[in-house]
């Protein structure tokens, strides 16, 4: 045991001493920017220590000296630099230039594989010309009626807890109904009535989740051989085990009602106006040898565990805003009044169309509350931008966090919450690309119309039902796979 941690010890101080040497050039290149006071072995890694919220926290430290300097901010990893950007321009440079992923989004693969959020980009180039057109709109309408169910379920759960102060449900009802809904559509069942998602699967999928991030910010347990030796990794094992046990069975019998299906002439489509995710690539998989059952496991799980997480977040997050902006919740009700009247029907596309107060609402949620407040690109080759040149091997942060709070970009009023802003066509014009919540660039999220469209439904089936209260101003946030709140929030329902 004592050779084998010797020996692990050895291979990874071997790593870091050749690490270190590669980053005496990206040093040099990047002097000129803002930074924090590095340690030796663990640079700036130092400053997260300590949770969720010290993280945001030192996230929107660093985002106000890129915005007072309008220059990015290296955080060291190490000897590795992190360069984290809120200039739109600097993005969009950024984003267009590099696919690749820093290396720590490898350690997702042990759950979703390959699929386009962790692949490399030489795989992401063949995964992207299959699915780019996979979320569609005839595609997400037809998810409409598995919307309206899961949002009718999510209000009546909503109507238990009537009375009840404080509402501490909320989150949990949303995580479980995305959840839900984002399973059905990806991988169909026979009824929407069913359920696929047990107390079981919900607390393996956060329990993944947590045990991911907790890796992500403890660098001694980056390298695969430490990880491997560690409690979580055991604890990961077991929750991804039962993931995959519930996507798996799925996936397979799906599987076989599709080959039962192409032997029977005439059969091959079905013709109903619902197709998941899954029967969408099994079709293309008839065209494409690289979709092979691997690949395809590896997509489905991704789209589950990348929709899930910050539908679930963006809901919660413009449900308490509005709590605390009386006048923003009334003017989304009148819409909705306006558009459905007393009735309860369910919501049609026509009706997403006309809702285009509640579209400015959570977009300015998702400007000051991103579910995902960064996202990361590597640097494969050196790139000049207009401050500074990235070195080949730098990790490039897309700070959305910060660019959504920038006042360069937005003015004096950033830090307000004013849906308003969108609605006004001579401001938004030289902003129309600067909300940063679904990426940009190249690898930007597929499933924005999907997103969208399912936000709406459920916020529509909420707001002509229920009244919600808030108390914002004390809100504490912090992150780990995604946006999370902390407490200080009262949430009440009425």
């Amino acid at each position: 045991m004592y050779i084998t941690l010797w020996l692990v010890a050895g291979a990874v101080g071997c790593a870091y001493a050749a690490l270190w040497l590669r980053g005496r050039r990206a040093r040099r290149m990047l002097q000129g920017l803002p930074t924090y006071t590095n340690l030796p072995f663990i640079g700036a890694f130092y400053k997260f220590f300590g949770g969720g919220e010290v993280v945001l926290r030192r996230v929107t430290e660093f985002s106000k000296v890129s915005d007072e300097t309008d220059l990015p901010f290296v955080v060291w990893a190490g000897p590795l630099p992190v360069i984290m950007f809120i200039n739109p321009e600097d993005i969009k440079e950024v984003t267009n230039a590099f696919i690749e992923k820093p290396y720590y989004y490898s350690f997702g693969r042990v759950w979703v594989g390959n699929g386009i959020l962790t692949a490399p980009g030489s795989i992401w180039k063949r995964s992207i010309k299959n699915l780019s057109s996979t979320f569609n709109t005839t595609i997400v309408e037809g998810y409409q009626d598995v919307f309206n169910a899961q949002a009718h379920i999510l209000v009546g759960k909503m109507k238990g807890e009537v009375g009840r102060e404080p509402f501490h449900a909320l989150e949990k009802y949303l995580a479980h109904t995305t959840l839900e809904t984002i399973c059905q559509t990806a991988l169909g069942v026979p009824r929407i009535s069913d359920s696929i998602v047990t107390t079981e699967y919900y607390d393996a999928f956060n329990s993944a989740a947590r045990l991911l991030m907790k890796r992500g910010f403890n660098v001694l347990l980056h390298p695969d051989a430490l990880f491997r030796l560690s409690a979580s990794s055991r604890a990961l094992d077991r929750s991804v085990a039962v993931i995959h046990n519930v996507s798996e069975t799925i996936i397979n019998r799906r599987m076989k009602e599709w080959k039962r299906k192409t032997n029977n002439e005439g059969e091959k489509q079905p013709g109903t106006r619902f197709k998941s995710f899954l029967d969408i690539l099994l079709e293309l998989s008839e065209r494409d040898s690289f979709l092979t059952l691997q690949q395809i496991k590896a997509e489905v799980d991704t789209i589950i565990v990348g929709g899930q997480e910050t539908v679930a977040t963006t809901v919660f997050f413009v449900l308490l805003m509005i709590g605390s902006k009386p006048d923003v919740q009334e003017k989304m009700y009148a819409e909705i009044e306006g558009i459905f009247g007393d009735s309860k029907r369910p919501v049609e596309k026509e009706d997403l169309a006309q809702m285009t107060y509640c579209d400015a609402v959570i977009h300015e949620v998702l400007r000051l509350y991103p579910p995902v407040p960064t996202v990361m690109r590597y640097s494969d080759k050196d790139l000049k931008i207009r401050c500074c040149t990235i070195p080949a091997g730098a990790a490039c942060g897309i700070n959305v966090w910060g660019a959504g709070r920038s006042r360069r970009t937005w003015g004096p009023d950033a830090a307000l919450f004013r849906p308003d802003r969108w609605l006004d066509p001579d401001y938004m014009s030289s902003r129309s690309t600067t909300l940063m919540a679904f990426s940009h660039g190249r690898r930007a999220c597929i499933g924005r119309k999907y997103a969208m469209a399912l936000m709406k439904t459920l916020l529509a089936h909420c707001i002509r039902e229920l009244h919600f209260s808030s108390e914002a101003h004390k809100l504490r946030v912090g992150v780990d796979l995604v946006l999370r709140t902390l407490g200080g929030h009262l949430m009440t329902v009425q």
